[in-house]
């Protein structure tokens, strides 16, 4: 798995390890903390319009169903083809009529001034242009309607092997090549002052990788590394063996910051 595919999920004949890797990534504490701000703080509550932005196949686009309840209405919209199926299978079977539907953030087909709150989740990092699709949240707002935006800053990605030097190497290949926005806290912030957002809040956790996702994702980004040309075949088995022996004395720690940005527009 790679990040950069989530960029262009269509051009993949088979997601089934991309939910199963946002399933177990969802599982983790500090980030349900950091959702549970973000509903609170975004405005969140029965009756309410809501539009989640790069839904996937909606793991928490359910979570919001379920506080909007039957007087509120909750829309979807994602890129992904397989994603949407998915999302709208999720919701039929848990009986909440949420409105998925295929779309592109930088262009919303909806009407200005259409929703009470508007969230998204890991999903500016991908965008070159991230700022048109602030505006164009923005736009479908109403007035003192709720914003959240939860984005990490993979350049805090890091993880316990001894040799730093190897992991300077594997991390910036993958800091330089998976995203778009690499470092985009400092950015978002600007961005939503210069867009004329008000009660610009920031929330932040330092997520901790369980054991079995934090070995199969930095051994990934060895593999990748190496075929790349970033790193040699004796540093990639280096690498893998360096995060096998974590594994095995259940000693992996590796980490990543996320921030949790909400806004009001005026």
């Amino acid at each position: 798995m790679e990040l950069r595919n989530f960029k262009a999920l269509n051009n993949l004949a088979d997601t089934s390890d991309y939910v199963a890797m946002l399933e177990a990534f969802d599982t983790i504490p500090q980030l349900r903390e950091l959702k549970e701000i973000a509903r609170e703080r975004g405005g969140i509550a029965s009756g309410k319009s809501v539009l989640d932005i790069g839904c996937g196949f909606g793991l928490e686009t359910l979570r919001l169903a379920e506080i909007a309840g039957p007087e509120g209405r909750v829309n979807g919209l994602d890129k992904s083809d397989a994603f949407i199926a998915e999302a709208r299978r999720r919701a039929e079977a848990a009986g909440h009529p949420i409105n998925y539907q295929i779309g592109d953030a930088t262009s919303l087909p909806f009407e200005d001034s259409s929703f009470d709150c508007v969230r998204a989740e890991r999903l500016l990092i991908y965008l070159k242009n991230f700022q048109s699709v602030i505006a164009e949240m923005k736009r479908v707002l109403k007035p003192g309607g709720h914003l959240a935006l939860i984005e990490p800053d993979i350049s805090t990605i890091t993880i316990n092997v001894t040799d730093r030097a190897l992991l300077r190497k594997v991390i910036d290949y993958e800091i330089a090549h998976a995203v778009e926005q690499s470092w985009l806290p400092g950015p978002l912030n600007t961005t939503l002052q210069d867009l004329g957002y008000q009660d610009i809040e920031c929330a932040s956790r330092a997520l901790i990788f369980r054991q079995d996702l934090g070995a199969a994702y930095f051994k990934s980004l060895g593999v990748h590394a190496e075929e790349a040309g970033a790193i040699t075949e004796a540093e990639n088995r280096e690498w893998q063996q360096s995060i096998d022996r974590l594994r095995e004395k259940g000693q992996i720690f590796a980490t990543v910051g996320y921030f949790l940005f909400t806004a009001t527009r005026p």
